[in-house]
């Protein structure tokens, strides 16, 4: 009988010892499906940052491509082209917005294919020019590609000059130049993807048409990409200042 009692006590050990090692085995398995889990968000979020910030960097690659060109370069500064709007006195302070559609040939052929946004006090201003040129995540046309993976939205506005001396020619003095100064356009790239975001459509357009994508000194505005960041929406955003001179013949 002791025997017997023996055996039993040692069938109960056995029992034991295994539910330890389903636990243990069941924890090993967590652990490695939270870190598989973990590395698969890292490698969506830099795949992610990758190809808004190529999206991005396409906008000024196409720009500086398209002003390379003189007679291009001429178009866009007479007319309605791009910069003779923002460049023009009455326009200081607004911002000429363009959606990059993936079924455009040329999304910087003029204002007409813009919108323009301003702050009035503190009230932001966004129709004058009508709203087609906002991106929309509602418009499949505004989508890069067909993936209708990036959204990628152009702003353009004229910069102020503080250096007082830059637009001089070697030899002049302030006085006796005829130079007449140097102007500056600030354009700035803001991709998105809406897709990766559980913000709604509304909260998306309202981020791209309702804000600029500069701070007003005075009242110290809320932009596009804090909107952005408020809503948890994907974007890359990359500014260029570009300074426009005339060529003149020595």
């Amino acid at each position: 009988m002791k025997r017997k009692y023996e055996n039993k006590a040692q069938q109960g050990s056995v029992l034991i010892v295994v539910l330890v090692m389903l636990v243990v085995i069941t924890l090993i398995g967590t652990w490695a499906i939270r870190g598989s889990i973990t590395s698969l968000n890292i490698a969506t979020n830099t795949q992610a940052q990758a190809l808004l910030m190529q999206n991005s960097d396409s906008v000024f690659f196409t720009l500086e491509n398209k002003t390379s060109d003189p007679l291009n370069f001429a178009k866009m500064r007479i007319g309605d082209g791009m910069l003779a709007y923002v460049l023009r006195p009455e326009n200081k302070g607004k911002e000429l917005v363009f959606c990059m559609r993936g079924d455009s040939t040329d999304n910087f052929e003029g204002s007409r294919l813009a919108s323009v946004i301003y702050w009035q006090g503190a009230t932001i201003k966004n129709s004058d020019l009508g709203k087609n040129g906002y991106c929309q995540i509602n418009r499949a046309n505004d989508f890069i590609s067909g993936r209708k993976a990036v959204m990628t939205q152009v702003t353009v506005r004229a910069s102020g000059n503080d250096r007082d001396w830059e637009h001089m020619y070697e030899g002049d003095d302030k006085e006796s130049s005829k130079s007449t100064g140097i102007q500056k356009v600030s354009i700035t790239a803001t991709s998105i993807l809406p897709n990766l975001s559980t913000s709604s459509n509304a909260d998306v357009n309202t981020c791209l048409s309702n804000y600029t994508s500069f701070i007003d000194q005075v009242i110290e505005n809320t932009t596009v990409t804090d909107c952005l960041t408020n809503k948890n929406i994907p974007y890359s955003t990359q500014e260029m200042e570009y300074t426009l001179r005339s060529v003149k013949n020595s």
